[in-house]
């Protein structure tokens, strides 16, 4: 049997075409494809877990499954799922190859299942991917995850079928003594010849148990063994009690609310303050399969909780074709809340915005000054900066894109005010960011850029503050909200962290899971929403006060996103899917479940935190 069948549905699809069966599921798959829809929670609180349950024959999962369904008013599917179920028997006696081609494409039918169930819903599955390869390594291939890593990681294009990151995922390994599970096995009124190997040969079992062990689950899993000894109720109390820390983990897991994509480091002007220069040509979008592979890591932060994504670079609108796609892929595909750009203006035309405007929410355009010599000496443009600007705005106002302008305060600007003209260009927001020195970027030998010379102090910025306090869009931040407040990706999709006062990047996000990575990047969330991170950030303008301020900024009210921290004294509220179903004393006992029940009060209860 060739390992390469696990690699892709592709792969096996290739062994299942050379079969007439096997081309029927094919076809089933492909309906599954084409039918399958993204179903994803707005809110942390509605997003239900997936309990997922491993095991060799015998262990009680069908039992469990049974329970967990009833307990958790779950939703309990199988694998084959039941599009492939009337298959089953004719691949049980074919060869390995075309029987584990068959098993695999049943996860793929299934998880393009999950997509289409409402998230709200929890779901019981009754074996997927791990069960597949674990009975490969042992069974066919006689070997281990370590000699044959291909069959024990799983699959890119399963992973991307699968809502990690948009919901809880536990995936529970049942394990009961060889004793206990044979003399079950034996009282089935038929046994395949798999359950009597497992029976007969302990080197079998042991490269079983170890796959599971071993197998490679993505987004941070960790396949967990779940005691089935004891009666059926204490089974699921364990389980209950394992899926409510899954589930909490997922709650308490880091979020990527806004994710600023500096997707480029290339850029047409040459500001002497900017902390992200040209070390690289690298563009991911231009690379062979470099547009898909982006896709499916922002399908990730997606999943991940991400509701904003802001272009940035270097310059974006240098790669106008790319930046159009990603743009539509995120409002369209993706379905995110707020797609944004930030750029210094001078390669936007009238027929980009005219064309692909309504898949931007916000354009941002950085003008550090209102007078052209500032501006030369800054390296902002050739002195066509602020016409170019009041062009822009024109632009962003006939397409219902959010204007906004960002403003570095630094030495050439600090005793300039800008407010007639701020006023005049009524932008949504203003940011206004103190001059920010990044070791390796704008500051130290390995920098591009030498920008001490225009840092301000604390109290020039404060002056600069002051002379503008009338303004009510004025969005401040200076450097201690700034360095660890922004999720920023680099152009290699890894998160930078800032908080040594350098951007060390963590893993790319082509090689670990987004909770891994976030949990390198530094992130401060709680500094995020001081700043004022979240706010009212769709096209769909509010009213608006004194000059286009965005109602949500002005009252501090935060925006209904998704996972947003529950502020100290608020009451917590059930989940929609209520808690995990309490059984009955009455309906235990005729289960042969019978249990404590104030026992089963605690441990049978899930409720939002």
């Amino acid at each position: 049997m060739d390992p390469a069948v696990f690699e892709s549905v592709e792969a096996a699809c290739r062994v299942l075409q050379r079969d007439p069966f096997g081309q029927e599921a094919i076809a089933i798959w492909q309906k599954a494809q084409a039918d399958r829809t993204e179903r994803i929670a707005t809110q942390v609180a509605e997003a239900a877990p997936i309990v997922i349950l491993e095991g060799t024959d015998g262990v009680g999962k069908t039992t469990l499954a049974t329970n967990l369904q009833q307990s958790m008013e779950a939703v309990l599917v199988k694998t084959p799922p039941d599009e492939l179920r009337h298959l089953r028997t004719y691949f049980d006696t074919a060869d390995a190859e075309l029987r584990r081609s068959y098993y695999l494409l049943g996860n793929y039918v299934c998880a393009a299942g999950l997509g289409r169930m409402e998230p709200v819903t929890p779901v019981i599955v009754d074996r997927f991917w791990p069960s597949s390869a674990a009975y490969a390594l042992a069974f066919d291939l006689k070997s281990s995850t370590s000699d044959i890593p291909e069959v024990g990681r799983m699959p890119n294009d399963l992973v991307d079928l699968l809502p990690f990151g948009s919901r809880p995922i536990i995936f529970l390994v049942l394990d009961l003594p060889e004793e206990d599970r044979a003399s079950r096995v034996r009282a089935r009124s038929s046994i395949t010849a798999e359950e009597v190997s497992l029976e007969q040969d302990a080197a079998v079992r042991k490269r079983l148990v170890n796959a599971y062990a071993t197998l490679q689950l993505p987004q941070g899993q960790a396949m967990k063994f779940l005691d089935a000894s004891g009666s059926p109720g204490e089974v699921l109390d364990r389980a209950l009690t394992m899926v409510r820390r899954g589930v909490e983990a997922f709650r308490a897991s880091p979020v990527p609310l806004s994710v600023n994509w500096h997707y480029t480091r290339q850029c047409n002007y040459k500001c002497q303050f900017c902390f992200h220069t040209a070390k690289t040509s690298y563009f991911l979008p231009q690379t062979k399969g470099g547009m898909e592979e982006a896709k499916r890591r922002l399908r990730r932060l997606r999943w991940a909780g991400m509701q904003k994504l802001n272009f940035s670079g270097g310059e974006p609108f240098l790669h106008q074709k790319e930046l159009a796609e990603l743009c539509r892929f995120c409002k369209q595909d993706l379905k995110l809340e707020s797609v944004s750009i930030v750029s210094n203006g001078s390669k936007i035309t009238e027929e980009w915005i005219h064309k692909n405007g309504e898949f931007v929410d916000i354009l941002a355009i950085s003008c550090d000054s209102f007078k052209e010599d500032t501006n030369i000496k800054i390296g902002r443009g050739g002195g066509n900066h602020i016409q170019q600007l009041e062009l822009i705005r024109d632009w962003c106002a006939a397409a219902d894109i959010k204007f906004k302008v960002n403003t570095v305060v630094n030495a050439l600007n600090v005793q300039e005010d800008m407010g007639h003209m701020i006023s005049r260009l009524n932008p949504v927001r203003w940011k206004v960011f103190q001059c920010l020195l990044l070791e390796g970027e704008n500051a130290g030998e390995e920098a591009l850029r030498n920008a001490k010379k225009l840092t301000v102090s604390s109290e020039e910025f404060s002056g600069f503050l002051d002379r503008h306090a009338e303004i009510k869009i004025l969005v401040p931040e200076d450097n201690e909200k700034m360095k660890d407040s922004y999720l920023i990706l680099d152009e290699y999709m890894r998160f930078l962290n800032c908080t040594g006062g350098a951007k060390k990047p963590t893993a790319s996000l082509n090689d670990v899971p987004v909770i891994s990575a976030l949990r390198d990047a530094g992130f401060n969330s709680k500094m995020f929403h001081t700043r004022g991170g979240v706010y009212e950030w769709t096209r769909a303008r509010v009213a608006c006060q004194d000059g286009g301020a965005d109602l949500e900024d002005l009252a501090g009210k935060p925006a209904p996103l998704r996972r947003m921290p529950r502020p100290d004294g608020a009451p917590k509220t059930l989940r929609p899917w209520k808690r995990v179903q309490v059984l009955t004393t009455a309906a235990l006992v005729a289960a042969g479940l019978a249990v404590a029940l104030a026992n089963s009060r605690n441990s049978r209860t899930l409720a939002a935190r």
